[in-house]
């Protein structure tokens, strides 16, 4: 598996993570052509203005994990931005991002090389994670009360 080389590396604020390094996208993408000429930059936000981007983090909205497009500077190379996610949904971000990739890679195969004009973005929306993260903690607290249950019975005929 050939890496991509990371051009820029944002220092992310106190929680957040990025949902996927380098080496796993790498992994999801091997074999695709574009990698010849191809840079990583990770980000720690998807658009410029932070408040914006913040505004869309409170109303549990879309944000963009990963995207593919071209830069236009000396040597014309494929970039594949990476952003970050709020800590609290990496878990979430990466099993969906994942996921994703193989309809990117499937995507990049169609388009080819010398596509310039390709981009695609996988997004990632917050209010179904948040969601999810009431699921997975309600199915958990239930599953501790039924053992607990479970074990009550056996634990008072034991005593006899």
């Amino acid at each position: 598996m050939r890496l991509i080389p990371t051009a820029l590396k944002d220092k992310l604020p106190k929680g957040f993570s990025y949902p996927l390094g380098a080496e796993a996208i790498c992994g999801a993408l091997d074999g695709i052509p574009h990698f010849d000429n191809a840079k990583f930059w990770f980000h720690w936000r998807d658009e410029y203005w932070a408040s914006r981007w913040r505004k869309r983090l409170e109303d549990r909205g879309n944000i963009t994990l990963f995207q593919v497009g071209y830069a236009e500077y000396p040597g014309n190379f494929r970039v594949f931005r990476v952003y970050s996610v709020p800590s609290q949904y990496t878990v979430f971000a990466r099993e969906h991002l994942l996921v994703e990739l193989g309809r990117v890679r499937h995507k990049l195969l169609e388009a080819g090389c010398e596509s310039r004009s390709f981009q695609i973005a996988v997004k990632f929306n917050l209010a179904a994670a948040e969601r999810a993260i009431k699921e997975t903690v309600q199915r958990t607290r239930a599953s501790h009360f039924a053992q607990s249950e479970i074990r009550t019975p056996s634990a008072v005929g034991s005593r006899r």
